[in-house]
């Protein structure tokens, strides 16, 4: 029986992604939606999995004391392993799936990173959050961490999901960098000559002036690589579920499938919300009316489709 593990976003409870299972569960399946426990991060206690990130920069730094809740920063990587071991010992299970939104997304690719966990897991999927600099930079560094060390091998098919409105979406530390090392934007005199002169510095040598990498191309760009997925894309349109009287969903959906190819390979989607901001697709439904106006996909179901074709998901009726 699939066992399916969900981490909730920064600040948030279990009960919000409770609610979105609600309307998507099906039969045959084990549902596990934790709470995360208080950590230090940018000088206060909040509700997030602690990773590399904001608060640990590399590996290292994930064996760093707890000040909030006590313990280290490893200690939500080994409350995954205990889960898993506990559904493996009580259920017989072996089929491991993990989900998440906003810090949770961010704390899967951190399973992923991780070799321990990722051999363990058939499959990921993620909303609203993207391989941030930190985790890219730790993607090429030998973890020195006791028990846990770094992922170069092991494949496992991905969904990744995020808007083009979605703040997360903008690379920071790329446009930080750029603008830093710009003569012509020194000294930096307000926010708005900083934003001004930003229009004109170029983010990369491969890219015009105008241009930007997004967080959502750079994760594509880098799941794809690390998957070694085939890069022939499949592109496709969802309809426009939600178009009905108000409030209608204001967003268009586009999907890109990067196959498997070979023993040594998983599949990729990829699912860009246009004009979709930093929420679930279809939490409140995918029929008009839309109260999130977004509500092109359930992307749960859609979730649950690509483990069912790319990850083995099996769900037999009782």
């Amino acid at each position: 029986m699939p066992v399916i593990l969900s981490y909730h976003g920064a600040g948030g409870k279990a009960k919000a992604l409770a609610n979105l299972w609600r309307e998507s569960t099906e039969q045959s399946m084990i549902l596990v939606i934790p709470d995360a426990s208080p950590s230090r991060v940018d000088g206060k206690c909040s509700l997030v999995w602690r990773q590399i990130g904001r608060g640990a920069d590399t590996w290292k730094d994930l064996a760093q004391n707890d000040s909030c809740s006590g313990g280290q920063w490893t200690d939500d990587l080994r409350f995954t392993q205990v889960l898993l071991d506990k559904f493996q010992q009580e259920r017989q299970s072996n089929a491991f799936f993990a989900l998440g939104f906003s810090n949770g997304g961010d704390f899967i690719y951190q399973l992923l990173l991780t070799r321990q966990l990722a051999e363990r897991f058939s499959g990921f999927a993620v909303a609203g959050a993207g391989m941030t600099e930190r985790k890219r930079n730790a993607s090429k560094q030998e973890s020195n961490l006791d028990g846990f060390t770094l992922n170069q091998t092991i494949k496992r098919p991905f969904l990744f999901q995020m808007g083009t409105e979605d703040k997360k979406n903008i690379p920071l530390a790329v446009v930080a960098k750029a603008v830093d090392e710009n003569p012509a934007c020194q000294p930096v005199r307000s926010a708005r000559h900083v934003m001004e002169c930003f229009y004109f510095t170029h983010l990369s040598k491969s890219v015009g002036v105008y241009d930007m990498p997004t967080i959502r191309s750079i994760t594509r760009d880098w799941l794809v690589r690390f998957n070694n997925a085939n890069t022939q894309r499949h592109e496709s349109l969802y309809p426009n579920l939600g178009a009905g009287p108000a409030p209608a969903d204001q967003t268009i959906t586009v999907r890109e499938d990067y196959f498997e190819q070979g023993t040594e390979s998983a599949a990729v989607a990829v699912l860009t919300t246009l004009d979709g901001g930093h929420d679930w697709p279809g939490w409140g439904g995918n029929r008009a009316p839309c109260p999130s106006r977004n509500c092109d996909i359930n992307l749960l179901s859609e979730i649950i489709q690509f483990w069912r074709a790319h990850a083995g998901m099996l769900l037999p009726l009782p």
